[in-house]
């Protein structure tokens, strides 16, 4: 046995008694069917355009809610550096003083406008999540109703990202004073590193999962997508970590300064749709979703029922002699019988 086929069979004996390579190992396969690559760097492209109008009709939105809550501004920038660290303020962010004043423009240019030309981001999602979860071709709404719909799913998506950074600073904030009474030193450190860590995740699980069912309404087992989201969430948390170590190992370096943060962003937009894309291809091929697909497709074959072989049968009735026409003529009959017979069952299913 030749050291390929070798290491083959390796790979099968371990895809069979570990549930787990073999799911992902299906991944991977279903990750490069779909031609996943293709499909997130199209998402790359309509999200780099989409970002920044995006961004800046953000801070236009919460600088009108600031007037009422002070914090607004404050948590929509948790919010952005918590998708990306350091992408607002910060040495190398952009900076929220220019975001802050191109803010009010956003409202003489028109809103209409800019969420035209950021929402270009969700079309090329959904495009790139139907063709990951195999859906078909749906009948697709006219360009208001579209619109419409896309900004509903953006709202919803920036809520989440919103409510979840809240939620963690409202947690903080209740638990330090408390923490800080027990005296807990080192411990304390540890344990609000756990819980961001914790919320963190609970907020990303659930923000992939959002992804899903808002875009792609695929016909996928509810726990076959949360576990998609989850190994999505995971895979954010070290892309984050990552961009961390990444704006400050590049900071210096002349592409940096030419480009400023674009080119981290771009780089991590290409990394951030791989992952989603990864996510869902997880879902796809778990254990579930992949039964109830066998279950689906052997009740598609039960209600066709079984094919009839109208030459067969036009042979069992063939007459035995050509001279015999009453024969010749009940065989003529009975063919023209079974035709008709297989047709109205074709038709009824």
């Amino acid at each position: 046995m030749s050291f390929v086929s070798n290491v083959k069979q390796r790979i099968e004996d371990v895809r069979e008694h570990r549930p787990l390579v073999d799911h992902a190992v299906r991944m991977v396969e279903h990750y490069g069917s779909v031609n996943g690559s293709a499909l997130s760097a199209a998402v790359t492209y309509f999200a780099f355009l989409s970002f920044f109008p995006i961004l800046a009709l953000s801070f236009a939105v919460f600088g009108q809610v600031a007037k009422v809550w002070s914090g607004a501004e404050d948590t929509l920038v948790d919010a952005a550096n918590s998708v990306l660290p350091g992408l607002v303020g910060g040495e190398n962010g952009v900076s929220l003083e220019t975001l802050q004043e191109a803010a009010p423009g956003i409202f003489s240019v028109g809103v209409l406008l800019t969420l035209y030309s950021g929402l270009g981001w969700l079309s090329g999602m959904r495009t790139a999540l139907i063709a990951v979860f195999e859906e078909p071709e749906r009948e697709q709404p006219n360009f208001v109703v579209g619109k419409v719909r896309d900004v509903l799913a953006l709202l919803a998506l920036g809520s989440i990202l919103v409510t979840s950074v809240a939620v963690s600073g409202i947690a903080t904030k209740v638990l330090t004073p408390i923490v800080e009474w027990l005296g807990l030193g080192v411990v304390a450190e540890v344990f609000f590193w756990a819980l961001a860590l914790v919320l963190g995740m609970a907020a990303n699980t659930l923000l992939y999962f959002a992804f899903f069912r808002l875009l792609a309404h695929p016909n996928v087992p509810t726990r076959s997508l949360w576990s998609g989201a989850l190994l999505g969430a995971i895979g954010f948390e070290v892309l984050k970590q990552l961009s961390t170590f990444l704006l400050k190992s590049t900071a210096s370096s002349p592409a940096f300064q030419a480009f400023g943060i674009a080119l981290i962003l771009l780089v991590w937009i290409n990394y951030f749709s791989r992952i989603v894309v990864f996510a869902a291809a997880w879902a796809f091929t778990s254990p579930a979703a992949r039964a109830e697909r066998e279950a689906r497709t052997s009740d598609a074959r039960a209600v066709e029922g079984p094919q009839m072989d109208l030459t067969a049968a036009a042979a069992v009735v063939r007459p035995a002699s050509a001279g015999a026409s009453t024969t010749g003529a009940f065989a003529a009959g009975a063919a023209s019988m079974l035709g008709l017979v297989a047709l109205v069952r074709r038709r009824r299913s």
